[in-house]
């Protein structure tokens, strides 16, 4: 980890490779990017530069993404407090006890051993993956008629197979 956290993907000539930078490889992570890096064949050379003026004698930063505190750990050695792109693993299984059980396995095509789902939640409600398992909450903990989900993806089966 240590070699692969100071390599930077860059295109020499065309080719796509990995470089080692020295002292690029040094600048410290800042969200968003104060600065923006690639190799430049006319001038045979690794290239950093100022998205916005930099105040002289100001640190220069670079961005190292948008990635969760445990990437950012055990890839580069350091976290990020107040992190908006953590994420914290959760699995949901299916209720042994619902009276559903066996028809919301027939909708979602698994069997009883399967009848859970993982997901890598974040904060912001609005990523996809907390629509993905609010709907997965919904589906596990629903008590009414089965007749209309069982309507909606016999529906949606039927759209999939005309947009063919």
């Amino acid at each position: 980890m240590m070699v692969s956290s100071r390599i930077f993907g860059i295109t020499v000539n065309g080719v796509k490779t990995d470089g080692f930078v020295p002292y690029a490889d040094m600048l410290n992570h800042k969200r968003p990017r104060q600065t923006t890096w690639y190799y430049s064949d006319e001038r045979q050379g690794f290239i950093i530069e100022a998205c916005d003026d930099i105040p002289r004698g100001a640190q220069v930063y670079d961005s190292y993404g948008r990635k969760c505190n445990s990437r950012f750990f055990l890839n580069y050695g350091f976290i990020n407090l107040n992190n908006d792109a953590n994420e914290v693993p959760v699995v949901i299984d299916m209720l042994d006890n619902d009276p559903n059980l066996e028809f919301k396995l027939k909708l979602i095509n698994e069997q009883r051993s399967k009848a859970s789902m993982k997901f890598r939640l974040v904060e912001n409600l609005y990523e996809q993956v907390m629509n993905e398992f609010l709907s997965w909450l919904r589906f596990v903990y629903f008590e009414g008629d089965m007749a209309p989900l069982f309507l909606a993806k016999n529906l949606a089966i039927v759209e999939a197979q005309k947009k063919r």
